[in-house]
């Protein structure tokens, strides 16, 4: 049994002991991730054992060494955006992610800041070439990870302990002026601060063993005209990308029928019937068009007693026509002419389609009908 305790058993109680010694030193670096904590005193002595004569003697201790922990101040910042976040032209509270780590050894404020790009290449491609409006920097209050309107109010990180991560929002509108393609890109510039939110000032000078010096760490983000090495700051990038709708709207006439050739070569006389179609197209690689609505005025033309409108174009009181994919399944829809449940309405000698929806590539038609006097 000894025999085999000192080689199979040996062998597997040596396996077991380094095994665990390796969990243990996982365990203690995930524990130190941060290091040492700031202010933390170490102390220590040394022992001198000896003999004279061959005769143990007293051992020597000597003097205890005292020092104080540094604090180290860095930190890193980084989008979670995996792409540029698209948006729409007027679009309100558009938000840009961040996350902000403390990785260094002592719980410190931090300040936020979002800088403008003014040109040059996005951080998901393509070039800056707009700045948005109402530009402010929230942080994530209730920890969801979403950007929460009257919720996360907060403009700067209080109190974020070393090895925490804190979230962080660019929020923003966009004007309505934009195009598809068009790129905003913008900077978030952090920076520590003391736990009252005071600038922190680094230690010059020779190393003060008793007290707490302080020691920029980091490194250069994204922003190299605001952000340097070792100057308490560290910043990450990420866009905004328009997405618009490229709607195109077409209106053409057709003669249907006059009263001398009927619907055989028909001209554009007094009595002749003119049915209008107004086309309203998507651009491809456009946003989806929601709730579009077309109006045409008739006032003039009727008011002038050139036109009268026709009120039962496509049958009894239903004098307008709509063609869109989320109509009646994309397939042509006769609407009443009153202001009911449908999409249609003529009053006041005008024309309304509502609720259409246009998706990139996509096109909607409307038709009605005229009869010149």
């Amino acid at each position: 049994m000894m025999g085999d305790f000192t080689a199979d058993g040996f062998k597997w109680l040596l396996a077991t002991l380094l095994g665990l010694l390796m969990i243990v030193g996982l365990v203690s670096n995930k524990a130190l991730a941060a290091g040492t904590a700031s202010g933390t005193t170490v102390s220590n002595t040394a022992t001198v054992n000896y003999r004279v004569g061959g005769v143990a003697q007293t051992a020597v201790n000597s003097n205890t060494a005292t020092f104080v922990v540094d604090t180290k101040i860095d930190l890193t910042v980084a989008t979670t955006d995996a792409a540029a976040v698209q948006v729409a032209p007027g679009a309100a509270e558009q938000v840009l992610t961040f996350t902000v780590t403390n990785t260094g050894n002592a719980t410190q404020d931090f300040s936020l800041q979002a800088v403008a790009l003014n040109g040059g290449a996005g951080n998901f491609g393509g070039t800056d070439n707009f700045n948005a409006g109402s530009v402010s920097v929230y942080v994530d209050t209730n920890g969801n990870g979403t950007f929460d309107s009257g919720v996360d109010t907060a403009t700067s990180i209080d109190n974020l302990a070393a090895d925490a991560t804190a979230t962080v929002f660019i929020v923003a509108t966009i004007p309505v002026s934009q195009v598809t393609g068009d790129v905003a890109s913008y900077h978030l510039v952090v920076q520590a601060r003391a736990v009252d939110g005071s600038a922190i000032t680094e230690t010059t000078g020779a190393d003060t063993a008793g007290s707490v010096d302080i020691v920029f760490a980091d490194g250069q983000g994204s922003d190299t005209t605001n952000d340097l090495v070792r100057d308490a700051k560290f910043s990450a990038q990420s866009d905004y990308e328009v997405l618009a709708a490229a709607l195109t709207v077409t209106k053409s006439s057709t003669v249907i029928s006059d009263p001398f050739n009927g619907t055989t070569n028909p001209k554009r006389i007094p009595g002749a019937i003119v049915e209008y179609v107004i086309q309203i197209d998507n651009g491809a690689g456009s946003a989806t068009a929601t709730n579009v609505t077309v109006t045409d005025d008739l006032s003039t033309e009727i008011s002038a007693g050139n036109l009268a409108f026709n009120t039962d174009s496509f049958g009894a009181g239903l004098g307008i026509q709509v063609t869109a994919p989320n109509i009646n399944g994309g397939a042509a829809q006769n609407l009443t002419n009153a202001s009911d449940a449908d999409q249609g309405n003529y009053s006041s000698n005008t024309v309304t389609v509502t609720g259409i929806d246009l998706a990139a590539s996509e096109s909607a038609t409307i038709r009605f009908r005229v009869t010149i006097q």
